[in-house]
């Protein structure tokens, strides 16, 4: 069984073998890589991955869990909730997140040094993701990473059946020159995300384009854009504002 456990200890666990082995392969674990499993239940996948990496950190809030754990020789594990520690540097994240902290692991994951995360995660947030709704998470993702569906996994392949269909998905950093313009805006009122978007949107048009300070305003000016969210912070937008910023920045003219 694969435990989809994080913070919400009431999850559900993945009993489907035939799943559970097309997810191992899809993992292509080498020799020489530095592997975290984020959430590793009993141990099952942990098993796995200690025989085939070279080195594997395992983070589990779960300190229930420690009866099963400690007993797995040739790893390092830390009992704690990923979103209060620092992610060891590595080369793959494996994990299952609740959905209900997708979005600020997502953050963490910006300043986290690793090559490639694989994760099980419902669908919402995928179709959310490739098909760029605009929501904070979808657009925080998009502007920092590459996301790829790998294999469908059905509700039937868990013990207590989810409501919707789940996806194993790979994210990887993307390059800011690769952008595109718009993604870039965001990527960067997230980087400014403390200053007031007016100020942050201002910042960000005079770093992709060079601009000056007063043709910068202008273009912001020319926007149109409602007061009420120039004023707000990008850290505390609804996502109903922000799907009326995002119109405004639609019509953007660099």
């Amino acid at each position: 069984m694969f435990k989809n456990n994080i913070i919400n200890y009431n999850q559900h666990f993945l009993i489907d073998q035939n799943i559970i082995n097309k997810y191992l392969k899809l993992l292509n674990i080498k020799p020489n890589d530095v592997v975290v499993e984020i959430g590793a239940g009993k141990g099952v996948l942990t098993n796995y991955l200690k025989d085939v990496a070279k080195k594997l950190y395992v983070i589990e809030i779960d300190k229930r869990l420690k009866e099963y754990l400690d007993k797995i020789d040739n790893i390092t594990v830390i009992y704690d909730n990923v979103l209060n520690v620092d992610i060891p540097s590595c080369d793959k994240i494996v994990t299952s997140l609740p959905y209900n902290i997708i979005e600020p692991f997502t953050k963490k994951l910006i300043n986290t040094n690793f090559k490639e995360l694989y994760m099980l995660i419902g669908s919402n947030y995928v179709d959310d993701v490739l098909n760029n709704n605009i929501n904070k998470l979808s657009i925080i993702t998009n502007s920092y990473f590459n996301l790829t569906k790998l294999l469908e996994v059905l509700p039937s392949s868990f013990d207590i059946p989810p409501h919707t269909l789940s996806y194993v998905v790979k994210l990887e950093k993307k390059d800011f020159n690769s952008l595109s313009d718009i993604y870039k805006i965001y990527n960067l009122l997230y980087y400014y995300q403390d200053k007031k978007i007016k100020n942050s949107l201002k910042e960000s048009l005079i770093k992709i384009n060079n601009l000056t300070q007063k043709e910068a305003k202008k273009i912001i000016s020319n926007l149109n854009i409602p007061e009420s969210i120039l004023e707000t912070k990008f850290e505390i937008i609804s996502n109903e504002e922000l799907k009326t910023l995002n119109k405004y920045l639609l019509n953007i003219m660099i």
